[in-house]
């Protein structure tokens, strides 16, 4: 039966520059990594047999590489130089060919990266084990869905949607959810967030997730407003975002910590907990690429 190990030792076989920093990550943060890896290698295997881990390690390669590569232009510029938000659109998130190894990366960024393990520990016990019995979860920008899957797996009683603008993302997370035995309770579909809330199509949520998305916006603002319109009066929320960490699908330049607490607030949120993390700096470097994440509710 394939568990994380099978993960890493695709790592091994194939994007082995990454390997030992993968490992270090997990070996320091076993049980916390395991719980996300272990039923990932379950799924990916069921959905798309031993093919999967090496598919994973080398999306996960080129990610690594593209996220450097992206870095040492925003060194170079001193801003973010994305390309145009259409462009995105038609050559990431509509790409079959670029988004399935991105979806893998997406996900395994999680306990492999140190300056993202820790949302690990934010989601699953300030989150997941907060939200009150018979909770509805909605995730925005859902990707692969391993994060709703993963509360399924955690949690029995909770009724998970998972929404994304892209069809080849959604396409990854039901062919996992098929094989992972929550097809019962979680549901993924192609939608933009902006026109499902506006139609107010899923009503209130007693939790919602939004990982890793307000970044890939040209504003965030309506991002947050439509999740405190979502939020029920005793909901949670978990967000998450990076900051000066460029990517070619990055379109807004988090410099603080602060900036999206700031908008959270804005709309009547308030952060009852923040994690953030950095990667190594490298010398001489300006900007300190990092992952923060909040646990959100209403004020």
């Amino acid at each position: 039966m394939a568990d994380a190990n099978t993960f890493l030792e695709a790592l091994d076989r194939k994007a082995r520059m990454f390997a030992p920093a993968a490992r270090a990550t997990v070996q320091a943060n076993h049980d916390l990594c395991s719980w996300l890896l272990d039923p990932l290698a379950r799924w990916a295997q069921a959905a798309y047999g031993e093919k999967a881990f090496e598919d994973a390690a080398r999306g996960y390669a080129r990610y690594c590489l593209g996220v450097a590569k992206a870095q040492q232009a925003y060194e170079q510029a001193g801003r973010y130089a994305p390309q145009a938000l259409p462009d995105v659109v038609s050559e990431v998130y509509e790409d079959e060919g670029y988004m399935v190894p991105y979806m893998w990366a997406a996900i395994l960024i999680y306990p492999f990266w140190p300056s993202m393990v820790n949302h690990i520990a934010l989601y699953r016990n300030d989150f997941l084990r907060s939200l009150p019995p018979q909770a509805r979860v909605m995730e925005l920008a859902s990707g692969h869905g391993v994060l709703s899957l993963l509360a399924a797996e955690e949690r029995p009683d909770l009724q998970l949607e998972g929404i994304d603008i892209s069809p080849p993302a959604v396409a990854v997370a039901n062919r996992i959810l098929a094989a992972s035995g929550h097809a019962d309770r979680v549901k993924f579909a192609v939608e933009d967030i902006v026109a499902f809330e506006r139609d107010n199509k899923g009503g209130k949520y007693q939790g919602i997730i939004a990982a890793m998305l307000a970044e890939h916006l040209e504003d965030p603002r309506p991002l947050l407003r439509s999740i405190s319109r979502m939020l029920d009066e005793d909901g949670v929320v978990f967000f998450s975002t990076s900051i000066e960490s460029a990517q070619k699908d990055h379109l807004y330049e988090f410099n603080y910590e602060s900036q999206p607490l700031r908008m959270a607030e804005e709309v009547g949120l308030r952060a009852t907990r923040l994690v953030s993390d950095a990667s190594t700096p490298l010398p001489g470097t300006r900007f300190l690429p990092r992952a923060t994440a909040l646990i959100l509710r209403h004020r």
